[in-house]
């Protein structure tokens, strides 16, 4: 939940107030990066594309209750984001952002940090998970695959990444052994023919059928890019969940759940089919 803050930290701030809620820069760089520079940012600045986003699917409950405390007169910390000098990239409050922008406010109050749309990732990986909208099961398993994959993360102990993503450290050597293994967990197996036994590299058995697979869904991956370029603003999101399912990030009954609730809460504007983007 959002917590209060005196009125006199936030300096001259529009009357619609912010809703962020952030995590702390993770692991050594926290100790390193300089202190967050506190100032209004233009919501139109601010770039929604650099994969810091773990939610399955929005939930517009969410950002409806969340408005409806800021105007009234909820006040929020807030949000992260990194500045590389040409975009600001957030790592958390997305929800908050739409609350912002569903009061019709331009700007929100945001946390400046330089760095990239890495560095966002990296901090992403340890928000919601001891503050805010919890993580469902499958958005937790999506964020540690993520962060096993960073660059931040091949220097890194088991350890401190357990420490950065909030999860304990079995947890991180189980997904990193299952993501450092091959098509099939062993490259060598014992055989036996006509009575003799030995061993067999099995490393390329299945890699070709491997690799039509990784093919065919990739170019699945194009067609849903496509179809959210020519589809109105409003059903992309459909579309990311979907795209969620195919990379294998939630399962086919999460995937409905969420599509459900996501047509739900914007019943009132599929009254009318929406006009695609490119019909504008």
């Amino acid at each position: 939940m959002p917590r209060k803050r005196p009125v006199a930290a936030l300096d001259q701030r529009p009357k619609c107030e912010d809703l962020g809620s952030g995590p702390e820069a993770a692991g050594a760089a926290a100790a390193s990066s300089p202190r967050p520079e506190i100032r209004l940012v233009p919501i139109s600045f601010i770039r929604r594309d650099g994969d810091a986003q773990h939610r399955i699917a929005p939930d517009p409950n969410v950002v409806t209750r969340y408005a409806e405390s800021m105007r009234a007169g909820e006040e929020f910390p807030p949000i992260p984001v990194r500045f590389d000098g040409a975009d600001y990239w957030p790592s958390d409050g997305f929800s908050r952002l739409g609350a912002r922008e569903l009061n019709g406010c331009s700007d929100i109050l945001a946390a400046v940090q330089p760095g990239t749309k890495e560095d966002a990732q990296w901090d992403s990986y340890s928000a919601n998970a001891t503050h805010g909208l919890r993580r469902t099961e499958a958005e937790t398993e999506r964020v540690i695959e993520c962060a096993l994959q960073h660059p931040n993360a091949t220097a890194m102990s088991n350890v401190e990444i357990a420490k950065h993503l909030h999860i304990s450290e079995p947890t991180v050597r189980r997904w990193r052994e299952k993501l450092s293994s091959s098509c099939d967990e062993d490259s060598f197996r014992e055989v036996i023919r006509n009575g003799v036994r030995y061993r067999q590299n099995t490393k390329n058995i299945g890699r070709n059928s491997c690799r039509r697979r990784a093919v065919s869904r990739r170019t699945l991956r194009c067609d849903l890019e496509t179809m959210k370029q020519e589809s109105a603003e409003v059903t992309c999101v459909l579309w990311t969940v979907i795209e969620k399912w195919v990379d294998g990030y939630c399962g086919a009954s999460e995937c409905v759940r969420a599509v459900e609730r996501f047509l739900w809460g914007h019943r009132a504007e599929f009254v009318e089919p929406p006009v695609p983007a490119k019909a504008l």
